[in-house]
């Protein structure tokens, strides 16, 4: 008889899941897993691990009453108190004089109990399911509503139709009231799961995996502990067009071996498509440092969890990006240190025809010989694929011989017309392009973007404050209602040299170090007279995106890509060092002996 409660946690953002993990390390009696997934996505993550030997599920708003109506197991929902909204509110105020709440009747009714009592004049609007969202958004932003409180569910939506967006979060109070409920409703249910529990237990201890599709192709069991990978499409489309009773199958996906054995099965009345299968990895070309694949749910991850994508910096963008996304032509991103330009490429890739196809990502800071042989002469370099999208950052760093090494490449191959390529630049102060830049504009036609320094921004910074310390408050487990006015002058004032980056950084800071209801004056002045300090110290230092001198000895030249990871790393070298696939050791042994 197993000692503790299993719960199914699904958040409906990646930030709610940690606290969530957080708080349930007070629970010595509880065990719980955590999916991030929202309304169907969530459901559809539910549906996947039902039968994963858990007692109840634990979700919030829209999700836990869809969770309901689907799943006989018990669903307890994390509730929205009135202070998580109220807290919400303070932060909708410093963004906006104009702003509206949207979200489930679950919120909205608590949102008008609280400006009943407190008198408040605010718009509330209701919303039953995901397809109302972006009418009512609409309608909103055609009256002037300049800002929108919402759950996650509105979030994307507000951020794509250009409105500041400020979420409403559970605090860790609403999460221990739900798993105390989960503790009380696991009694009731024990003596009734026993027996399921145990039979489960005999196929989850299988060596092999065991996947089970119903008659609709949906899927009804699974023993992967993640269920997003491809061997799990491959398998869903043949439940579905295989009629034989039993099969063998050899199947390799991204270089690992699948031995498969499919059958079908008869339960209640239901047909139902079962695969067993064991997974061994093929033999792989070894991957070249500086050269990295990923696909859409990287590139989402990655866009999301970054300032861009959470405070919604490239709305402004958004036309420009979908007129030049009608067509597969190159694209050159100029921008200053720290302005995310990758963050940039991945909103046009994520917004492409090509989403679906991977994205190879060459960084040229840091390819090393074999890599640039690798990716100039080897028939399997990804520059020989199709269909992909190739994105080649820091191409300023490039020699001027292996630029053009590379463009003639890209011409003699054709790559423009079997790929979609993006490229970027980092600008020196007060530039807008680069020579090397102009260089690929000119010879690959590629359409340049440049994105804007944090400075030429100064009206918007304390928005994007308030907005970005609303996320940090999620993913610090902190309950700070803002910047006081001093904070906000001073960050405003403030150069920001290494731009967004930069800001970012402080901001996680700040919101460590505060301990009051408010990030104060003082303790942003603390933090940007190091900056200051630090920033005076780098002025006297080459930019970093010099190409590197090859006449120099090689020493030298190790010591100085070290010294340009290091800086991109804020000096952390734990980071350097894994990027460049050292140890700690040799990374301070190459700094102080480069010989």
């Amino acid at each position: 008889m197993r000692s503790k409660i299993r719960l199914l946690g699904i958040a409906p953002y990646e930030n709610m899941r940690t606290l969530m993990l957080t708080v349930a390390e007070e629970y010595e009696n509880i065990e719980l897993t955590v999916f991030v997934g929202d309304l169907q996505q969530g459901v559809e993550l539910a549906r996947r691990n039902f039968y994963n030997d858990y007692d109840a599920i634990v979700s919030r708003g829209g999700t836990a009453s869809m969770l309901r109506k689907l799943l006989d197991l018990p669903v307890i929902e994390i509730s929205i108190s009135a202070y998580d909204i109220m807290r919400a509110m303070h932060l909708a105020a410093n963004v906006s004089d104009s702003y509206a709440i949207v979200g489930f009747p679950n919120v909205t009714a608590s949102a008008r109990q609280l400006c009943q009592l407190m008198q408040y004049k605010i718009d509330i609007y209701s919303i039953h399911e995901a397809g109302e969202v972006e009418d009512t958004l609409l309608s909103l932003r055609k009256k002037g509503t300049q800002a929108i409180l919402c759950d996650v569910v509105a979030h994307t939506t507000a951020l794509r139709l250009g409105l500041d967006v400020v979420l409403i979060t559970s605090s860790a109070e609403d999460i221990r009231a739900a798993f105390d409920e989960a503790i009380h409703l696991y009694h009731n249910y024990r003596s009734l799961r026993e027996e399921n529990h145990f039979l489960r237990s005999l196929i989850w201890n299988q060596i092999n995996h065991t996947v089970v599709f119903n008659d609709q192709g949906e899927l009804f069991f699974s023993t992967l502990e993640n269920n997003a990978v491809p061997i799990l499409q491959y398998l869903q489309e043949e439940s579905r067009v295989s009629s034989r009773e039993r099969r063998h199958i050899l199947k390799q996906i991204n270089n690992v071996q699948y031995s498969i054995r499919m059958s079908h099965e008869t339960f209640d009345g239901r047909k139902y498509t079962t695969f067993y299968f064991s997974e061994n990895r093929a033999p792989s070309a070894e991957i070249q440092r500086g050269i990295r694949y990923a696909g859409w749910p990287e590139a989402e991850e990655q866009y999301r969890s970054s300032l861009y994508g959470i405070v919604g910096m490239m709305r402004e963008l958004q036309d420009f990006i979908v007129q030049i996304n009608q067509s597969d032509q190159p694209i050159m991103v100029f921008g200053e240190d720290g302005t995310c330009k990758e963050q940039a490429v991945n909103s046009i890739y994520l917004q492409s025809a090509r989403r679906d196809s991977p994205l190879v990502v060459i960084d040229c800071f840091l390819l090393n010989e074999k890599a640039w042989e690798y990716l100039m002469e080897h028939y399997s370099s990804p520059l020989t694929g199709t269909g992909c999208t190739i994105f080649v950052k820091n191409v300023d760093v490039l020699t001027s011989e292996r630029r053009r090494q590379m463009i003639s490449s890209m011409l003699d191959m054709d790559i423009c017309k079997r790929n979609r390529l993006l490229f970027s630049c980092v600008c020196r102060r007060g530039e807008t392009s680069t020579e090397a830049g102009m260089e690929f504009v000119e010879k690959l036609s590629c359409m340049p973007l440049f994105l804007p320094p944090m400075r030429q921004r100064a009206a918007h910074i304390p928005a994007i404050a308030n907005m970005y310390l609303s996320y940090l408050n999620t993913m610090m487990a902190k309950e700070i209602i803002g910047l006081d006015a001093e904070a906000s002058r001073r960050i405003q004032e403030f150069d920001w040299p290494h731009n967004y980056t930069q800001f970012q950084r402080i901001m996680q800071e700040l919101v460590l170090k505060t301990g009051g209801p408010y990030i104060t004056g003082a303790g942003v002045e603390e933090i940007l007279k190091r900056e200051r300090t630090v920033a005076t110290v780098n002025s006297q230092v080459e930019d970093a995106g010099t190409p590197l001198d090859l006449s120099l000895p090689l020493g030298e030249i190790n010591r100085e890509i070290i010294r340009r990871v290091l800086a991109e790393e804020d000096g952390n070298q734990t980071h350097t060092a894994q990027r460049l696939g050292i140890s700690r050791t040799t990374l301070w042994r190459l700094l102080n002996n480069p010989s």
